[in-house]
């Protein structure tokens, strides 16, 4: 269930800072794990070999200091977890004095195990939605199998409809996901997955456009943190459980599409970059080498040249963008032209540039 042994060296280091007195814990069998006496350590204590069995406390009185292994005067007390006795508690001193204390000892050690219990159980269950989704988008499975595993996991599989992905600006812990969970205002039942190192995959309830956009610009806010920076956020497009991993694959589409335009993207927005996303990547290569590749090593022509298609406007106008003389952008267009034997007259040279600056940027 956990480590006892590292659990029982937090308990006796935060039951030391809270009371003066020595503090032991033994295992099952009556091994001292953790004390506030190094002398202790690995030692046999027979008095909590005794309070295991009886699973009641134990005064260690002069006679049994006398008569058992290991026992110093003090009290002894089994701690009891889900009605099994998991270990034993012990504070050296005269038991008259240390039985004030014994409450205390009892509760600090019931917290710690049952906060440990608890953060294992949300754990286990964060890790176990991971594993399921995982399968879930990248398997063959069947979908009566993957309903069987969402029951289990009780994972309403009529409740999600989407996908969507977000870029981190750090890896995520299993306790950092938790805490999104908490403070997330944008569905109760959303569930949160680590995707790769700097990802977290959303799934969503349905929810309106409106309602998935305000609630992921928040919490995107409050993962920047004080950077500020915009997190590129890329859903897919809604439907029944057994097509969310088409929603998955759709939600990497946006993500990319959304890094470049610094905004959330929906897939079903999409136009030119539903195409060329289409685009197996080694065409796209291709088609790069057969149309701009000459300026690739010239980064000056190539950020003219964008600039010149994205204005749309009059030579002047980019000259003045690009702060250099009107006659300047003149000639390196010229040179652009020669480069690549296009002409921006011909529409058709326009657009496979155009095409083709888009899929280098993509790449």
């Amino acid at each position: 269930m956990f480590d006892f042994q590292v659990l029982g060296a937090k308990i006796v280091d935060e039951l030391s800072n809270l009371i003066d007195k020595k503090v032991l814990v033994t295992d099952k069998n009556g091994f001292v794990i953790a004390s506030t006496d190094p002398v202790r350590l690995n030692t046999f204590h027979e008095g909590a070999t005794l309070a295991m069995k009886n699973q009641q406390p134990l005064h260690m009185t002069k006679e049994m200091c006398e008569n058992l292994a290991g026992v110093r005067p003090g009290i002894v007390m089994p701690i009891i977890i889900s009605d099994l006795p998991i270990g034993v508690l012990g504070v050296t001193g005269k038991p008259s004095e240390v039985e004030k204390y014994a409450k205390l000892v009892k509760k600090v050690a019931e917290l710690f195990i049952t906060d440990l219990i608890s953060r294992q159980e949300k754990e286990r269950g964060i890790r176990e939605i991971e594993f399921f989704f995982f399968d879930l988008v990248t398997s063959d499975s069947s979908f009566e199998s993957l309903q069987g595993r969402a029951k289990m996991l009780n994972i309403d599989t009529s409740l999600y409809q989407r996908i969507a992905m977000m870029q981190t600006n750090r890896q995520y812990e299993i306790e950092d996901v938790e805490n999104l969970l908490r403070i997330q205002t944008i569905h109760p039942e959303l569930k949160i997955i680590r995707w790769g190192l700097e990802r977290l995959i959303f799934l969503l309830p349905n929810i309106s456009k409106r309602e998935l956009i305000n609630g992921l610009e928040k919490l995107a806010k409050k993962i920047a943190g004080p950077a500020n920076s915009t997190l590129p956020v890329g859903i897919g497009k809604a439907g029944d459980f057994n097509q969310l991993k088409e929603s998955f694959r759709q939600s990497e589409m946006a993500h990319a599409v959304s890094a470049r335009q610094g905004q959330i993207v929906f897939e079903e927005d999409l136009k030119l970059e539903l195409l060329y996303y289409s685009i197996p990547k080694e065409v796209q290569e291709e088609f790069i080498s057969r149309t701009i590749a000459p300026l690739l090593d010239e980064p000056e022509l190539l950020h003219n040249l964008e600039i010149f298609l994205q204005k749309k406007s009059s030579v002047q106008a980019v000259a003045d963008e690009l702060h250099i003389h009107k006659n300047t952008l003149l000639y390196r267009l010229n040179k652009i032209e020669k480069i690549l034997s296009i002409s921006f007259a011909d529409n058709n040279d326009l657009a496979t540039i155009y095409t083709a600056l888009r899929l280098y940027r993509k790449i």
